[in-house]
């Protein structure tokens, strides 16, 4: 034979559309004496659907009650005037029973029709060589032994006088280098804003007061030890005034060489009191820019803010660009494929 392929192909598509072709497991027209019920049973796999039709010829069906093999549930329909190829999807191979109850003093005549089918998957494919969606994950949350902290520590304070004009008074504003050495390709922060004296307060205490775990590491710096991964935990502002103060993150290249300034509003997502600045962003910007604003009308608020820098030394660190991009690969179309069958 010159093409046995196109045979064999022909073959899998016949055998493919074979074993989507329904099976009729019941159909008859059957009479339910009055207060009285009919019984069927089914033996299905996982993987099957069923397709329940049923049609009283005159008034309703009491109830339809459909035992599901391992469970102590039953499906239950009432009062059926007409259910029309309903499907029940089999997540567990075993005997479905169905118990057709008439609930009525007259007898009732029932058009029954029940059928199975393999049911359909979806399946996601992925082109792993483009980027259709984009969703970061947070960054390098254990201590690497490639992860090398830069030594020094910004911080900033400073008053948030209030705002008694919301259209005449900018935002505040902190802009912060990164590591600009151009042999550091990869490279990650982490910060904390403090709002009001309480914030730096608490921060202070447990600068002075470390946990244990804190200095077996060898370290009592709480953001050094909150972007090493030794904690999770840093003080947060629970202030009143705290309220009032909105501070994002912004994106330095819109603003960079122009006379524009970011203008927060109320509506705006406030960022966390502290977190990382990814891998992404902080090998991209090379700098922060992080916009203050105070809405309160009366009261003038202390901010303080603290930068702790990072950068990945190893010749491995693209795996963390892995681990922080595997959000990036997504699903470009959903192909339908024949569900598998238990034993």
């Amino acid at each position: 034979m010159k093409h046995p392929f196109i045979l064999f192909f022909f073959c899998f598509v016949l055998s493919s559309l074979m074993a989507q072709e329904k099976v009729e497991l019941f159909n008859s027209l059957e009479q339910i004496a009055p207060l009285n019920r009919l019984d069927k049973v089914f033996d299905v796999k996982k993987g099957e659907n069923l397709i329940v039709s049923v049609t009283p010829m005159k008034g309703k069906l009491g109830q339809l009650k459909i035992d599901i093999p391992g469970s102590q549930f039953q499906l239950i329909n009432k009062k059926i005037k007409k259910l029309d190829r309903a499907i029940i999807k089999v997540t567990q191979s075993g005997t479905y029973a169905f118990h057709f109850i008439n609930s009525n003093v007259f007898k009732i005549e029932l058009d029954i029709k029940i059928l199975k089918q393999r049911s359909m998957i979806g399946r996601d494919t992925v082109i792993l060589d483009d980027v259709i969606f984009s969703s970061f994950l947070d960054t390098v949350r254990t201590y690497k032994d490639d992860t090398i902290p830069v030594p020094d520590i910004a911080e900033y304070s400073f008053v948030l006088n209030p705002a008694r004009n919301y259209g005449a008074v900018s935002d505040s504003l902190v802009y912060e280098e990164l590591l600009k050495d151009d042999n550091t390709e990869y490279q990650y922060a982490a910060y904390w804003v403090g709002i009001g004296m309480e914030s730096l307060k608490a921060y202070e205490k447990l600068k002075n007061s470390p946990p244990p775990s804190w200095l077996i590491a060898g370290m009592n710096e709480p953001l050094m030890a909150y972007g090493l991964g030794v904690t999770e935990v840093l003080p947060l502002s629970s202030s009143s005034v705290a309220r009032d103060v909105m501070f994002k993150f912004m994106n330095p290249e819109e603003y960079n060489n122009t006379d524009r300034k970011p203008r927060l509003t109320r509506k705006d997502k406030r960022a966390d009191f502290y977190g990382r600045i990814p891998i992404s962003s902080a090998s991209k910007y090379k700098e922060l820019l992080l916009s203050f604003r105070n809405f309160n009308t009366t009261t003038g608020v202390p901010v303080f803010v603290k930068f702790v820098k990072f950068k990945l030394d190893r010749v491995y660190y693209n795996q963390y660009i892995m681990r922080e991009r595997i959000q990036e690969i997504f699903i470009e179309k959903n192909m339908q494929v024949l569900a598998p069958l238990e034993d």
